[in-house]
């Protein structure tokens, strides 16, 4: 069964600064230091339309390679990203990327996953969770927040 997994963080910056560094493939792999290693890992930014393959080693045993990364949607004006993902047992992991500018300064980045694993689902959502939450610990974001819910 599908799960649905909603991390929001907290960030003292420019909302439309941050959602350009979100883009930042070199950006996102400095983020998950210590959980992930990515090889192929393209050069630049997301672009709309493009289908990137990478090979993704997390925690040094868990290897998916040929794992498959199709940005569907990439709207500054909206601070908006969608991906369509899958590889080795992940059959969906569409992810939704949206950074909001608060009242009073500073911004909320949210991360929204559909994560569908066949039987492995419950522990690839737990996977996502330290994942998520490391690159955002590690781009010093505050008030994270990550629940999971069955779709």
């Amino acid at each position: 069964m599908p799960r649905e997994l909603t991390v929001t963080v907290r960030y003292p910056h420019d909302a439309d600064e941050l959602f350009a560094r979100a883009l930042s493939f070199a950006e996102m792999a400095e983020a998950t230091r210590g959980v992930a290693i990515y090889r192929n890992m393209p050069a630049g930014d997301m672009a709309q339309g493009e289908t990137y393959v990478i090979d993704v080693l997390v925690w040094r045993v868990m290897h998916n390679p040929h794992y498959t990364v199709h940005v569907e949607t990439v709207n500054h004006a909206e601070r908006r990203v969608q991906s369509r993902e899958e590889g080795w047992m992940i059959r969906k992991w569409d992810h939704t990327l949206t950074v909001d500018p608060l009242e009073g300064g500073g911004c909320l980045w949210t991360d929204r996953l559909e994560i569908d694993c066949s039987w492995a689902t419950g522990f690839m959502t737990w996977v996502a969770r330290i994942l998520y939450r490391t690159r955002h610990r590690n781009r010093q974001g505050t008030a994270i927040t990550a629940r999971a819910r069955r779709i």
